[in-house]
């Protein structure tokens, strides 16, 4: 009897006992903070606790409060109880960090961080710092936030094994919208990020860090050091136009020094540099990355690249990448064409690429394609559509070791545009680019596309038939049925879907380019 007393007196006041606190502008720091009747009034107050696992900090929907929120390993989560920073009542609470972050967290495992808007006091009128700032913080959740008004990133993960960013709107910040960073740059075989998964965020208008002067910046989803990531269903645009280096550039959606990493059904357009600089493009594989897949991206717009791969001179190589089922129209407005290919002449080593299935599209004056800096083992073009505007190269451009089989090529200015050959038959015939077992694998013709150059869709959850027509092969398109099988041929794994999710292949074989002809 008197043990069942002494469990129900325990459950009494572990009920009583709530690690649910309360912040409201009504409220007293003297007050115990465990409802909305007795809440805290000030960050201070939050600052000055040290929560145990399961704690909940919630402040005021639709209420501003100043400060900078500082958890420690003092506050740290574990995997059944996690701390969660957040929102009660009507809307997301507003919290100002004026010149500093908004959140700052290090050590502070299962950590989540939802429904809340963090502000700075501009990237230019005072602020110095990131909005939430997480560091060595392992299986952290990041959901429904939005961050703008900080001079360097809107979000920055620190060496985090088991993050996860969900539903960040990141705008009008300087260094970047959403960055997630390590130290490895010089080591040839570690990461300090792990499991990174990114999806349904925005980075827009982030435009440059004033005080970085000597490198890039305005950047829209960036990461590094990370093994094993996903990027997917993103949108970045309209950053990098205020970056002050005449140097490298920004770019929308990109990552480097790291491995097994997937970006796909992500949207790139209208991202920008300085006039003068490189860069500006929609997605980037950068320095050291390898095993990784780009796929099913849309790319428009952009002053730079549509697809970069790059390699400016990281520790590990940058090698055995996948570029496939992707779209680029009009992107190089400043900086090269669809697709560009550098390497730092004196850094670093680049191996191994296939690129196939892509749909590369620029009508711009003097659009190429690619963009071509020097030649680098195991880079093959396969299965792809190139429609450019004058010449397929940018100018003066050659290529090497390249291979290319299986694609459509149309000029929209007229004639084959490589080199100085008329017909891609002399082409092959002097180069063997386009031979496969003697024979001739490439056509020069109108790949037959529906309304290719007006596409203009921002969603990338509306990548499906209904809102991307534009690239749809029509009726009779030379592209039907005419890809090669690269599984049977390169023992290549062709993916399972186009870009709009269709079974590939659909017909009697294999189409050429981002999208699957369906006969409806």
């Amino acid at each position: 009897m008197k043990n069942f007393i002494f469990l129900l007196i325990a459950a009494i006041l572990t009920g009583a006992c709530s690690n649910v606190y309360y912040i409201s502008p009504d409220g007293d720091d003297n007050n115990s903070g465990k409802s909305s009747s007795k809440a805290w009034k000030t960050i201070q107050k939050v600052n000055d606790t040290d929560f145990v696992p399961g704690s909940s900090i919630l402040f005021e929907g639709g209420k501003e409060f100043s400060g900078t929120i500082q958890l420690s390993g003092a506050d740290a989560g574990s995997a059944d109880k996690e701390i969660t920073i957040s929102s009660y009542g009507d809307g997301k609470a507003l919290i100002n960090g004026g010149d500093n972050e908004g959140l700052l967290a290090e050590d502070c495992d299962h950590l989540v961080v939802k429904d809340l808007i963090f502000i700075g006091s501009g990237r230019k009128t005072g602020n110095v710092t990131d909005g939430v700032l997480i560091t060595d913080s392992d299986s952290i959740k990041i959901q429904n936030l939005e961050v703008y008004g900080f001079q360097k990133s809107g979000l920055h993960v620190r060496k985090s094994v088991n993050a996860h960013i969900t539903h960040v709107y990141a705008h009008n910040n300087g260094f970047a919208g959403i960055h997630v960073t390590g130290k490895t740059m010089n080591d040839k075989t570690n990461y300090d990020n792990a499991d990174l998964y990114i999806a349904y965020c925005v980075a827009e208008n982030n435009p440059g860090d004033p005080t970085v002067l000597k490198g890039h910046s305005g950047n829209g989803i960036l990461a590094n050091s990370v093994k094993e990531g996903i990027i997917e269903y993103c949108e970045a645009f309209n950053n990098g136009w205020d970056m002050p280096w005449t140097g490298n550039g920004p770019v929308g959606i990109w990552i480097w020094d790291c491995t097994d990493f997937i970006i796909q059904y992500c949207i790139a357009h209208d991202n920008r540099t300085n006039p003068v600089a490189s860069d500006g493009g929609g997605f980037d594989f950068d320095g050291g990355v390898s095993n990784s897949i780009m796929q099913y991206n849309l790319s428009y717009n952009n002053e730079g690249c549509g697809y970069g791969l790059y390699e400016f001179g990281a520790a590990k190589a940058w090698e055995n990448n996948t570029i496939r089922y992707n779209i680029s129209q009009d992107d190089g407005i400043i900086n090269g064409g669809s697709v560009g290919i550098w390497k730092n002449d004196n850094r670093g080593a680049m191996r191994n690429c296939e690129i196939y299935n892509n749909t590369f599209y620029n009508s711009l004056e003097n659009g190429p394609t690619i963009w071509l800096y020097d030649h680098y083992p195991g880079f093959n073009f396969r299965n792809n559509i190139f429609v450019y505007n004058g010449t397929f190269l940018d100018e003066n451009q050659k290529l090497g070791a390249e291979v290319f089989q299986g694609n459509i090529y149309w000029n929209l200015a007229g004639g084959l545009g490589i080199d100085n050959y008329k017909t891609i038959e002399e082409w092959t015939a002097s180069t063997g680019k386009e031979m496969l077992n003697n024979e001739l694998t490439g056509r020069f013709i109108d790949p037959g596309l529906n309304q290719p150059g007006k596409v203009s869709l921002t969603d990338p959850c509306l990548l499906d038939t209904t809102y991307l027509p534009e690239y749809n092969p029509v009726q009779g398109s030379p592209v039907i049925d005419a890809g090669l099988n690269l599984r049977e041929l390169f023992n290549l794994d062709p993916g399972k879907t186009d870009i709009l999710g269709t079974p590939v292949p659909s017909g009697q074989a294999f189409d050429i380019g981002a999208i699957e002809y369906k006969n409806n």
